[in-house]
């Protein structure tokens, strides 16, 4: 555990710096770069929504790298890189050099950020991967805490440019981190003594190639389509909040989600810690879809929508929260942490290619009527919620899973 501890702060260290420059300060850098390069804003966003398409594309070569040569040698790399092109960025001469690089930002994105970091724990720590996945995603879950701040405050202070330098500079950090990281030996969880009253770590499931082949495709549709809901709906939070006609309230409900999500993976690692990966999967899909259900009452009911919408908040942050856990938990408790770069990549593609124009197609939705973006996204999220049910169902058929209440088989049997 003491050797397991400085892996998982240092890939925390590492993981804030990452989402907080390359995702977080976007939207704060974004008015002051729109303001010099005289474009507007909309098309930086475009930008965004199209860097994240082609970083789908390069997940799975990318994560098939992290399988051939390690996950520490991509990091490095991909920190290296990072920190190259953001020293481009804060250079740019214009609004095709810069968006050029936004990117090539996104394209290299998948080698830095959870993927690869959890390939990294899988790699490193096989036997301890989903406890060392849900305390890394409690340090990164800091990362809009600390940057929106943060690079608020330096636009201010040294402009878009020196901001961007200063991130370029922090990455070179990172790639210290990575390459020290990449040096590790691999530890195995060490077995209890006989008789010493705790269980073995449990051994991979047997599946044959059509059941991994339906187990991963269905994984990859509940994700993605889950995925699709939370972008949609997390991207315009605000803007859905103040359609309530909550005033102020709407900013103070949306405040609710961080928490939420720090909250919730403090669970994971307690209370759950002992149930499967899937169990927490489907309570995170669960939960994305109950929130977004909660965002059609109001319109019943008027008078609860202020409650309403600060329970919305924090369940949603809640399955958000859960959702970066399961990712790279799920994958690893059924096909093993070998080939489990490549299979990120897969996962991440097909996530991202939906993901990106979930935003753009809420905010068509949108113009015409709120609730029926509202339904639109709730449609996604029960779809991805019944995919993961499917392949909960499929896998407890053959005993590869538990049932999700384990105390009533435990009660069957006693009889």
């Amino acid at each position: 555990m003491r050797l397991t501890l400085p892996l998982v702060a240092a890939l925390g260290a590492t993981q804030v710096i990452g989402y907080g420059s390359i995702y977080y300060a976007f939207p704060i850098l974004a008015p002051a770069v729109a303001q010099e390069f005289d474009v507007g804003e909309p098309l930086l966003f475009g930008l965004l929504s199209a860097g994240l398409l082609l970083g789908g594309l390069a997940a799975p070569s990318l994560g098939g790298l992290i399988d051939r040569i390690g996950a520490g040698r991509v990091m490095t790399a991909g920190s290296v890189v990072m920190a190259l092109l953001l020293a481009l960025l804060a250079a740019a001469p214009n609004i095709y050099v810069f968006g050029g690089l936004t990117l090539l930002i996104e394209l290299f994105s998948f080698a830095v950020l959870y993927d690869a970091a959890f390939a990294m724990l899988a790699q490193k720590r096989p036997g301890d991967t989903r406890k060392a996945i849900t305390r890394l995603t409690l340090i990164a879950g800091f990362a809009s805490t600390i940057f929106w701040p943060l690079s608020g405050f330096l636009v201010e202070a040294v402009g878009w440019r020196g901001t961007q330098g200063i991130f370029a500079a922090s990455h070179l950090l990172c790639a210290a981190l990575h390459w020290g990281l990449g040096a590790l030996p691999v530890i195995e969880s060490r077995m209890p003594a006989p008789g010493a009253g705790a269980d073995p770590q449990p051994a991979l499931p047997v599946m044959t190639v059509s059941v991994a082949r339906r187990a991963f495709w269905l994984l990859a549709l509940g994700f993605a389509l889950t995925g699709m809901a939370i972008s949609a709906i997390t991207v315009h939070l605000v803007e859905i909040l103040r359609s309530l006609a909550l005033g102020e309230m709407a900013y103070v409900a949306a405040m609710v989600m961080g928490p939420s999500q720090v909250a919730v993976r403090v669970m994971d690692a307690t209370v759950w810690r002992n149930r499967h990966p899937l169990f927490v999967a489907l309570l995170s899909a669960g939960a994305i879809a109950t929130a977004i259900a909660l965002l059609l009452l109001p319109g019943l009911v008027p008078a609860l929508a202020q409650p309403l919408a600060f329970a919305f908040a924090a369940i949603l942050g809640a399955g958000a929260g859960l959702s970066s856990i399961v990712r790279g938990a799920v994958p690893v408790a059924l096909f093993g942490a070998s080939g489990l770069g490549l299979r990120l990549g897969r996962l991440a593609a097909i996530r991202n290619l939906l993901g990106a124009s979930a935003p753009f197609l809420f905010a068509f939705a949108a113009a015409h009527s709120m609730s029926l973006a509202v339904s639109a996204a709730l449609a996604l999220s029960l779809a991805g919620l019944a995919a993961l049910l499917l392949l909960h169902r499929t896998l407890r058929r053959i005993g590869i899973v538990p049932p999700i209440r384990p105390g009533r088989a435990r009660l069957a049997g006693a009889g």
